[in-house]
């Protein structure tokens, strides 16, 4: 459903999973619940089924041969089992990233084995000890002729999809066949990140670290459920701990603070609250950090520019891009803000932003709706329920 994708974009945004700062990598914990294939998976983590795609690895096309094996090799090395994954971009709703079973790293097992190749274009986001390690195992595994390396002339995963492709192609009679370059650099799976000239890594960027400025994760988000006795289609009113505001939330939505540093060095909070419920995702995030030459119009555009910032980084390797048309000027109980229209390929919502100096320092204040075409709630109840102190 096309909520359910908006969901997990939103999710992903504030990473409610067991997520901890690693460099330029964020990593996650969980269970391998499915083996896709020889380099897909999904993992069971804080609740939600997470698709991973191993990096680094290309494994057999369905219609290989060894796509079975390499499948069945990689589903007995890690299937309902617990697992680490180290990750750092998205591919097409996957995220991609080192899975490690203990001390294993399973993608580099993957290639010792003989069940997949190395694949060079997601090299960018390995260490340099792990691209050797990487591209090692895979030569160990030709040179003693391990599984696929049994075969006396296997076909790499892009080569045959290139080749099914011209196959595919209507030829005349006098026409030319084209010729392909057909080395890994020249016929990669996926166009990466990097060379489309944009890095789709889960930097603070998507968590709307814009809004305060750096916004570097500064430690381990607390992430809990808002209620014990939660369900789908109940809801209850949400008071932070300050209890500056109150709104009302799906019950089984989620609650996640995580430390960045703003513009100064320091360490601040930022929060977010919300969840699924009948077709469409409600959520309110909040902060406070140092003003600067912030004005109110000027905070307003700031917060907007990174959750979009965010949307489009999460969304991005599905060719979704987010944006916003400003609307009507808002005041609340001492707040200033703006409404804004937000269009996310087709899905569409409302957001909120308000924000209210106090001395040196500024409050925000988002509060978004965004729902399917077909959903026939507006989202208004979420919105008029808010109380402001």
């Amino acid at each position: 459903m096309l909520i359910t994708r908006v969901a997990r974009i939103l999710f992903l945004l504030a990473l409610p999973l067991a997520v901890f700062s690693s460099g330029s990598a964020a990593s996650l914990e969980g269970k391998v619940m499915d083996v896709a294939d020889g380099e897909d998976i999904a993992v069971l983590s804080q609740g939600h089924l997470v698709k991973i795609k191993l990096i680094a690895v290309a494994a057999p096309d369905k219609k290989q041969s060894f796509a079975d094996i390499a499948r069945q090799h990689l589903a007995d090395l890690i299937l309902n089992k617990f697992v680490v994954v180290r990750y750092s971009s998205l591919r097409e709703g996957y995220i991609v990233g080192q899975v490690l079973l203990e001390k294993m790293d399973v993608g580099a097992q993957m290639l010792r084995d003989g069940v997949g190749w190395y694949n060079k274009l997601d090299e960018t986001n390995l260490s340099e000890i792990d691209r050797q390690v990487y591209q090692g195992s895979e030569s160990a595994a030709r040179n003693e002729r391990r599984g696929l390396w049994q075969e006396e002339s296997p076909v790499s995963p892009w080569d045959y999809r290139n080749a099914q492709v011209v196959q595919s192609r209507p030829q005349t009679k006098h026409a030319e066949i084209p010729t392909y370059n057909t080395s890994l650099e020249h016929l990669p799976r996926q166009v990466s990140a990097a060379r489309r000239g944009s890095q789709a890594g889960l930097s603070s960027e998507d968590l709307m670290g814009g809004i305060l400025g750096p916004g570097a994760i500064a430690g381990k988000p607390e992430i809990k459920p808002l209620s014990s006795a939660g369900a789908a289609g109940r809801w209850l009113r949400f008071q932070p701990e300050d209890k500056h505001f109150s709104i009302l939330v799906p019950s089984d939505g989620l609650e996640i603070t995580y430390p960045v540093l703003d513009g100064q060095g320091k360490t601040t909070d930022f929060h977010y609250v919300g969840g699924p419920s009948d077709k469409i995702v409600y959520f309110a995030m909040w902060a406070k950090g140092p003003n600067g030459n912030s004005t109110d119009d000027s905070a307003a555009d700031e917060a907007v520019k990174g959750m979009l910032a965010g949307f489009n980084h999460s969304s991005g390797q599905s060719g979704v891009a987010a944006a916003a048309t400003p609307g009507r000027s808002l005041k609340f109980s001492g707040y200033t803000g703006r409404e804004f229209a937000i269009e996310l390929g087709p899905v569409s919502g409302v957001l909120r932003v308000f924000s209210k100096q106090s001395g040196a320092e500024r409050e925000i204040l988002m509060l978004c709706v965004m729902r399917a075409i077909d959903s026939e709630p507006s989202g208004d109840a979420f919105f008029n329920s808010l109380k402001i102190r």
